[in-house]
């Protein structure tokens, strides 16, 4: 059957739009003007057009089907992808009933009393769209720390937040990054904890808080080992004080003040009697502008002063220095900065001086440290906060403000003259209002209010927010109020455009991505899904979904999700709780902390080859480290294998040794087992029935096992279930207590993912932070479109790509790992230029490529191809100079690239403990720069007829296709011949460099002589 799909002739159809386009493509906006047709013939051609149009648009059906099929010039095509070109494809059905719920969505009034809502967003996700968001992304890592070959995130963008909200609190050079309100404010906490580590390791710090949101701390609590203590800044100082101090032994331990300027009630700390307390008692202070931080920072003094607004200073003090600085403001060493969105699902910032807190490790993986709390990041979000800040500006932001403001005056004065009780907090727009009935409660939330823990109603006076809606609130509140006329206070909100030269940049970089995406091999994201439904999702960038559809969707969705992994009746899935998380990092840390809140006191242990996240989650938190007591920690990195699967025999060896620890003590011993499921480096998957059959050979019970199958259970279950502590199922295979995915590696969208745990009290819950509902949305969009089949055809598919690529690599001589059918193939390190293009992730001396949906067969071949070239254009050197170095060594010889994978790499890198270097000038040759040479796999070495070393020429591949000249490495039998030598190395370079168009760079190093 043909498909009889629209076809636009670009001769005679939307000219205009085609000019667009290019104009697009070339990074330029221009104005096209319409074509007025002249003739008859014109004419009548036009009248021939529009009919044809019409049948276009019939035919795709209305907006969000005309974009399916308009973004076909940009797919990605895979066995699954390829199939939705058929217009009897059932992921029309699909798009059908989207359609439904845009036209639904669209239609709904924006309400103007919403905490979650502001025209500034809306208008900035339809600019979003327009530009091609969203395309597959990954803002991975701290701002400042770039990746050159993952070019999929909007960093540039994320460094200009921190300096402006940095600048506006005194410190333009703030660190920190954009996520989550609630990772915000871990991530600060974590900061100054950390502080007082490097400084006053000694001293244990107490949390200190009065009105901060309860369910963040539960979080810091679990997350940090930090001992909480609420307060009432309401009491008298004196009173504060001597409680205080009974819980800070007299002063002696630290207090981290956790602030807030405006919670979700409405209520906000009384930062006067902080600075008050700060006198008498060691304290660093934390603060949470999450609501206000905007407003507070672009407010003029004048009028700062007359509302008795506080101003605050990033920076760090002294911990027994008094929080008011000599200008009269306070001193906060982190501040979480936020603006006109401020639920708990908006983006925020995190600032922090970059000198504060702990210097991470740097993590090869990632070329960067593991400093950010949940690793992964939608770049989106950050994005749309960033473009909000360019859009305004601090003129931009007093202006708006004070439109709110007026508002929100006359809100009041309205309220107040109805003799309604309300209540005004300083630091935000919200209007408390109390006393009130369920109707009027009712109403008032449909406008945007939120209901409070006390039964009053919040409103928060949005830029929207128009004299009609303030009457609006009048008439719930008191309908027999006289309305009358006030002032005009309607504001141009159309007046703040974002500069065009941004959304060309916006335009030229999302373009950009489509070239790159095809070759990035290196993380397991499918980064192909977006290709085809970004621009479904994109229609929804400008639209509020809402709250009673995501959680409708979210149950159904975690239920089905419970149901793939073996909890198919009510009963069995009460006893556990899902959860959306923005991330398997973020997931990981919480299905910990959930197994611990069911055995507080028991000893975790997890694979040397686990996630790097793993390690970071253990030290981040005091109770595990067991800082405060004369003890080991509580947890234990065990080796691998050379496949990477947990060592049993080690795991069990040292569970013994913890277990007769606790039975000295006279403490029940407790286990919890952190598995994986494919997700180390080379795909690994730990062995849970022989773990658990040698452990209870040991007489060792597993307490509690949470899995990471962050990629491979996006596919399949694998063959876990979920069960109740020391279940099993009918193949004796242990059921598992939790387990976590990621959306962003198997399916492709968003960067977010799952957690499912054992959880009878509730415990998951009190752990994990409310969601993006855009997390929802393309989660069910994705459940609604994919199908279990399509998912098994998708593996399939990777599959076989990796065992081309293993097949291609094995013919070059590459040596390559790969774990069963693992879409994971791990080589040795080929030119660092070509890490570079692949996007190859390394470890050691190894990197890993991985055969997504969104690599071809096609791409595998090219990458295979571009290995040989390099085995052939070193050929061709070697040619040339095989015969100079015969004569000088006075025996034939061979030359042969070196590879860290190899064992002639083995051998030059043991060379190093015998070298003895023959130039005064240059005093060692270092392991490190022969180990850098080697992984660059562009080393030569001279072997002889019994496959002796004679000499290695180093050389060092750089990203930005360089070669980098290191010493010579000489037997010191040729000692006489070092200067023929050191001439043949710079042909044999040049040579090389020449046939692969790279540049040769040189330093003290370079041609060096060292004997051995």
């Amino acid at each position: 059957m043909e498909w009889s799909r629209p076809v636009v002739l670009l001769d005679n159809f939307e000219k205009d739009e085609h000019t667009k386009t290019l104009q697009r493509l070339r990074g330029v906006v221009v104005t096209v003007e319409p074509h007025i047709p002249t003739s008859e013939s014109e004419i009548e051609s036009a009248d021939a057009l529009t009919e044809a149009s019409l049948t276009c648009i019939e035919r795709s059906g209305k907006t969000i089907q005309q974009a399916f099929y308009e973004s076909q010039s940009q797919w990605i095509d895979d066995p699954i992808i390829s199939q939705w070109r058929d217009p009897n494809h059932r992921v029309h059905q699909v798009l059908s009933e989207v359609h439904d719920l845009y036209h639904a969505w669209s239609s709904a009034q924006t309400k103007p009393f919403s905490p979650s809502a502001n025209v500034f967003s809306l208008q900035i996700g339809r600019l979003l769209a327009d530009v091609g968001l969203p395309w597959h992304n990954n803002q991975i890592n701290m701002p400042n720390e770039i990746d050159t070959s993952w070019p999929f995130h909007f960093k540039s963008y994320e460094m200009r937040i921190l300096r402006a909200k940095g600048a506006r609190v005194g410190d333009p050079d703030a660190s920190g990054y954009v996520s989550n309100v609630s990772e915000a404010n871990c991530y600060c906490i974590r900061a100054l904890q950390q502080e007082l580590r490097e400084k006053h390791p000694t001293r244990r710090p107490i949390l200190v808080y009065d009105h901060f949101d309860p369910k963040i701390l539960k979080s810091v609590e679990a997350f940090f080992g930090l001992e909480l203590h609420q307060i009432s800044l309401s009491n008298g100082r004196d009173d504060l004080i001597h409680d205080l101090k009974n819980v800070t032994a007299d002063g002696t331990r630290p207090i981290i003040f956790t602030a807030t300027l405006g919670n979700a009630n409405g209520e906000h700390d009384d930062m006067e009697m902080i600075c008050e307390i700060s006198h008498a008692l060691p304290l660093f202070l934390h603060v949470d502008a999450t609501r206000s931080f905007d407003y507070i920072t672009t407010l003029p003094k004048r009028d700062r002063r007359q509302l008795g607004i506080q101003e605050f200073t990033l920076g760090m003090k002294s911990l027994d220095q008094s929080l008011r600085s000599r200008d009269g403001s306070i001193i906060a060493g982190t501040i979480v900065a936020g603006g006109f969105n401020c639920d708990a699902s908006a983006p925020a910032v995190a600032l922090k001086p970059a000198s504060l807190g702990a210097n991470h490790e740097r993590v090869a993986y990632t070329r960067a440290s593991d400093s950010t709390l949940a690793g992964s990041r939608d770049a989106v979000s950050i994005l749309w906060l960033a473009l909000q800040e360019l859009q305004l500006g601090e003129a931009g932001y007093q202006e708006v403000y004070q439109h709110c403001a007026s508002m929100r005056t006359e809100l009041l004065r309205r309220l107040q003259s109805s003799g309604v009780s309300t209540g005004a907090p300083r630091y935000s727009f919200d209007v408390i209002i109390r006393n009130c009935s369920r109707e009027q409660k009712e109403h008032l939330v449909k406008l945007g209010g939120s209901l409070t823990g006390k039964g009053e109603v919040v409103l928060t006076v949005q830029p929207q927010a128009k004299l009609e809606d303030v009457e609006s609130v009048i008439s719930i509140m008191s309908p027999t109020t006289q309305h009358y006329s006030a002032m005009d206070l309607e504001q141009d909100l159309t007046s703040y455009p974002i500069p065009e030269n941004i959304v060309n940049e916006l335009r030229a970089t999302v373009q950009s991505w489509k070239v790159a995406t095809r070759s990035a091999a290196g993380y397991p994201f499918h980064m192909g899904s977006l290709s085809a439904l970004g621009p479904i999702i994109g229609r929804f960038l400008d639209l509020l979904i809402p709250d009673d559809w995501v959680k409708a969707r979210s149950g159904e969705i975690l239920t089905a999700r419970m149901e793939t992994f073996g909890l198919h009746t009510a009963r069995d899935r009460s006893m556990f709780q899902g959860a959306f998380t923005n991330g398997s990092t973020m997931g990981n840390r919480v299905g910990i902390h959930v197994a611990l809140r069911h055995f507080p006191d028991a000893f975790v242990y997890f694979s040397s080859e686990s996630h790097y996240s793993v390690i970071k989650t253990m030290r981040d938190c005091d109770a595990l480290t067991n800082r405060w007591i004369d003890r080991g920690p509580r947890y234990s990195q065990i080796p691998s294998d050379a496949n990477g699967s947990i060592l049993v025999e080690t795991l069990v060896q040292q569970a013994l040794l913890d277990k007769m620890q606790c039975l000295r003590r006279g403490e029940a011993y407790h286990m919890i087992l952190f598995a994986n499921m494919g997700t180390t480096f080379v795909g690994a998957r730990d062995d849970l029935a022989r773990i658990r059959a040698s452990l209870n050979a040991a007489g060792i019970e597993i307490s509690y096992i949470h899995v990471d199958g962050a990629l491979d259970f996006g596919f399949d279950n694998c063959g876990i279930a979920l069960g109740p502590p020391g279940s099993t199922g009918p193949d004796e295979l242990p059921r598992v207590q939790g387990i976590t995915l990621s959306h962003h590696k198997a399916m492709g969208n968003m960067v977010s993912g799952e957690v499912l745990c054992y959880s009878l009290g509730g415990e998951l819950a009190s752990l994990v932070s409310p969601i993006d509902p855009r997390v929802v949305f393309e989660t069910w969009l994705y459940s609604q479109i994919y199908t279990s089949s399509d998912l098994g055809t998708m593996l399939q598919y990777c599959r076989a790509n990796a065992s081309r690529l293993v097949s291609g690599l094995k013919r070059l001589g590459v040596a390559t790992k790969r774990n069963g059918q693992e879409l994971i193939v791990v080589l040795e390190r080929p030119p660092a230029w070509i890490i570079e293009e692949f996007s190859l992730r390394p470890q050691g001396d190894w990197v890993h490529f991985i055969t997504m949906p969104h690599i071809s067969p096609e791409t595998v071949d090219f990458f295979v191809e571009r290995i040989a070239s390099v085995e052939r254009q070193c050929e061709i050197a070697f040619s040339y100079v095989k015969p100079l170095l015969s004569p000088g060594f006075m025996r034939p010889v061979k030359l042969r690239r070196v590879q860290c994978g190899s064992p002639l790499g083995e051998k030059a890198a043991k060379l190093t403990q015998s070298l003895q270097p023959l130039n005064s000038a240059y005093d060692t040759c270092p392991n490190t720069t022969v180990n850098a040479c080697i992984r660059g796999a562009l080393s030569v070495a001279v072997i002889d007829e019994d496959e002796q070393l004679q000499a290695v020429f180093l050389a060092e591949s750089l990203r930005d296709m360089s070669i980098r000249v290191g010493p010579i490495l000489m037997a010191s039998t040729y000692r006489d011949c070092t200067w023929a030598t050191m001439d043949i190395g710079a042909q044999l370079i040049g040579f090389m460099a020449r046939h692969m168009q790279a540049m040769v760079r040189t330093d003290e190093a370079s041609y060096a002589m060292c004997l051995f």
